[in-house]
């Protein structure tokens, strides 16, 4: 008998273990599923069906992957052209988050004949994780025809044919729905309902045609319940369709539900046409407003961002804005005028205004806290202008009159820190903590604090006070590794680089000291290994978004979908993550540098130096670093019974690998989602260089050119001297092409005309 290509093949008997097999498996009865497969094989050793089943099994169970590898393999090479073989190696590949691969096999099983539907739907969720629109809107049309009861998988549809920039599809498929549906809608769908119809609104906006969007969006007024949205929408279509009467109408109304909103008041004078006008016509106009909104602060503050700093009004404006708040003790005034000292003269005229009032105003008045209020803002007010020992004296006045307020502590261990003596901050950012140990804020402070002041164990001590620990924790160490808490995995990382430079430095002055090189790698294990967990954390974020394709579509919130997708599309440039990615660079770089001199040591001293090492006075030293060592461990694991506590194994298998092109990968995604950083193209540039990518080299010059010369008019130093040291490298590669070699001399002679002269790095001196 001739069987159909594509279809399982079975004898009756293996034919009805698997069907129970992989119902007890969709079950998630695994050991019981395991059992029928393993009947299955034991009569039967290739039967693809049963070994890919069994791989799923063994993924699920024993976390084995190479053993559960093994038999995913082994059926794909047996029957890849099995639909219940591909469907469940693409089950497979997406348990383990490889969703390129599992995109590929469960399309070869809708291509191999399957006739589960629901394979559709699981492949456009990895289809939109792999960012592959295009094939994305074929999978969503098939779902929704074998599904159309289900207003979801129309709202998909329109979404992929929106990723696909198809604007007019995409209205077209929401139109059609609500055309069907607009009968039999009930209270309980009017929220979905609301969200698909904004989102149908603001399809046709990106189109550009804000007349048709204005148009529907009042022919829908009854659907929508998002009244703000409903508004802002209207005045941002009536704004762009030159409407400007009728938009200040509605961004009037939208300031009396939030008259703090800084928007809505640029907004609403853009509507008015007075952002042309004189200053002290658009101050008139605020003053009204305050009139309209009394407490509300953006009528107050947003007049000192045009006020002219010479003018009178300026002067009333400032005084009437600060001096309030600093009767009222409002801690935040400093924070709430800092935008306007980017202006010297603003500057100035503020802090005439608040000397006046403290030496003049406040002795005179019976409220003892308002000098200490003052203090505590002229204490900021210093800070900014650099002047320590002024700020420091207003900040020790405010103390010594309220030693127990917790705000002065923090503003005096930052004008210490900005002195220099991170060691004394830390000490008495403590000191304020230990003021109120309820407040997370302030621990957080000199949780930072100390660590910047390399004190790590006890950094981790003070944050941990906050964290849930298990009965035999020693820290929450593993807390804050498993609650994601990447600021302090951060700045412990970059404490524990320094700590490491520290030993090293020492290791490099002394002789065969085995303690100072046990800590050095210790520290340097422990610094690469918290950097990592950064990246770790953002590889979960990514991944994370998973969930999000089926969920967004089932609760009906398609905008906010649509803005998760953009955001995770730059997730990587992240200033966190950047941060940990250049620690990470550094390290990278000087292991780099060292396994070149290591390549480069002769074996004869290698030799002396393991005579050395197996004396007995070393024998015992060791023998108490174990025992050190063997105590840290606890206070730095990062998980249960972490293997490697020290990065000490995440170290050697590094430098097994091709370390330049380990961090390349790191910095791949940047060189899109980070194009404006100046890190990418400077770390990607030295990368290149090193690897002898003289041609990439020359393209991270220009990037970095464009990133940090945005008008063109500045030389600077920094390309000037990356533009040298890449000439000169290629010029002296003899192991380089000479065709590669003179496409880059001629590249750099057409981006920086002026290379050939002597003066070249003078003329790139800023």
């Amino acid at each position: 008998m001739v069987t159909k290509k594509g279809s399982p093949i079975f004898t009756s008997k293996e034919d009805s273990n698997f069907r129970e097999a992989l119902s007890l498996y969709d079950s998630k009865q695994y050991k019981k599923a395991l059992k029928l497969v393993d009947a299955n094989l034991k009569k039967h050793s290739n039967h693809a069906e049963s070994l890919a089943l069994k791989g799923c099994i063994i993924y699920h169970t024993n976390g084995n992957k190479d053993d559960a590898k093994s038999y995913i393999d082994r059926a794909a090479a047996k029957d890849p052209n099995n639909f219940l073989v591909d469907h469940l190696i693409g089950l497979y590949y997406r348990a383990n988050e490889d969703y390129v691969e599992a995109s590929r096999w469960l399309s070869a099983a809708m291509e191999n004949g399957s006739t589960n539907k629901a394979i559709l739907r699981d492949l456009s969720f990895m289809q939109v994780q792999n960012r592959d629109y295009k094939n994305l809107k074929g999978s969503r049309q098939q779902y929704l025809e074998h599904a159309p009861g289900y207003r979801a998988n129309w709202t998909g549809v329109a979404v992929a044919h929106h990723l696909n920039k198809d604007y007019g599809s995409a209205v077209g498929t929401l139109s059609k729905i609500e055309d069907i549906i607009k009968e039999h809608l009930t209270e309980s769908d009017m929220y979905e309902h609301n969200e698909c119809v904004l989102y149908k609104n603001q399809l046709i906006s990106e189109l550009g045609d804000f007349a048709k969007a204005l148009e529907v969006l009042e022919k829908d007024k009854d659907s929508i319940r998002d009244g703000l949205s409903y508004l802002e929408y209207k005045a941002k279509y009536l704004l762009l369709l030159g409407q400007k009467k009728e938009a200040s109408l509605v961004y009037r109304e939208l300031l009396k539900r939030n008259p703090d909103n800084h928007s809505y008041y640029n907004l609403l004078e853009t509507a008015l046409e007075t952002t042309g006008e004189s200053p002290e016509l658009r101050f008139k106009l605020y003053q009204k407003l305050s009139k309209f909104y009394p407490r509300s602060d953006p009528p107050k503050f947003l007049p000192l961002t045009f006020l002219p700093s010479d003018s009178a009004s300026f002067e009333k404006a400032s005084r009437d804005y600060i001096i309030p708040q600093l009767l009222r003790g409002v801690p935040a005034t400093f924070v709430n005028v800092k935008p306007l000292y980017q202006n010297p003269k603003k500057l100035e005229v503020i802090e005439s205004i608040v000397l006046d009032f403290y030496e003049n105003d406040v002795p005179k008045l019976t409220n003892p806290t308002i000098k200490v209020w003052t203090n505590y803002y002229l204490a900021q007010h210093y800070l900014c202008k650099k002047d320590l020992t002024q700020a420091l004296a207003h900040i020790d006045s405010a103390i010594k009159h309220s030693p127990t307020l917790v705000e002065l502590y923090i503003v005096k261990a930052r004008i210490v820190k900005h002195q220099g003596d991170l060691v004394r901050a830390s000490e008495i950012m403590n000191e304020g903590r230990l003021l109120d140990l309820q407040d997370r804020f302030i621990n957080s402070k000199a949780t930072k604090y100390l660590l910047r002041a390399d004190k790590v164990e006890e950094a981790i001590d003070c944050i941990s006070l906050f964290t849930k620990l298990d009965e035999d924790a020693v820290n929450g160490c593993k807390d804050l590794h498993m609650m994601q808490v990447n600021w302090v995995l951060v700045e412990s990382a970059e404490a524990y680089a320094r700590i490491y430079h520290k030993y090293q430095s020492q290791l490099a002055d002394s002789e065969d000291n085995e303690e100072l090189a046990e800590n050095v790698e210790i520290y340097r294990g422990l610094a690469l290994k918290r950097f990592q967990a950064v990246v770790k954390n953002f590889g979960i974020f990514y991944n994370d978004q998973y969930d999000f394709h089926s969920y967004c579509m089932r609760r009906g919130t398609p905008r906010d979908y649509i803005d998760t997708l953009r955001w995770e599309d730059k997730i990587h440039s992240t200033p966190i993550y950047v941060r940990a990615l250049k620690g990470l660079a550094d390290l990278y770089f000087e292991i780099c540098e060292e396994q070149k001199q290591q390549a480069s040591a002769n074996g004869e001293e290698e030799d002396v130096k393991l005579k050395k090492n197996n004396n007995k006075k070393q024998k015992k030293q060791r023998a108490q670093m174990n025992k050190k060592r063997s105590g840290l461990a606890h206070k730095v694991e990062s998980e249960k019974d972490d293997t490697d506590p020290f990065g000490i194994k995440l170290y050697n298998d590094l430098v097994e690998k091709d370390v330049l092109e380990a961090l390349f990968e790191l910095f791949k995604p940047l060189s899109e989602e980070g194009k404006n950083l100046r890190v990418t193209w400077e770390v990607l540039f030295r990368i290149y260089l090193l690897q002898g990518k003289y041609v990439l080299a020359l393209q991270a010059v220009k990037n970095l050119e464009k990133v940090l010369n945005r008008g063109g008019s500045k030389k600077l130093r920094v390309v000037g001297e990356k533009v040298v040291d890449l000439a000169n490298t290629a010029k002296q590669d003899t192991t380089a092409n000479p065709a590669i070699v003179k496409v880059v001399e001629k590249g750099i002679q057409s981006a920086f005309p002026d290379f050939e002269k002597d003066e070249f790095i003078e003329l790139y001196n800023q």
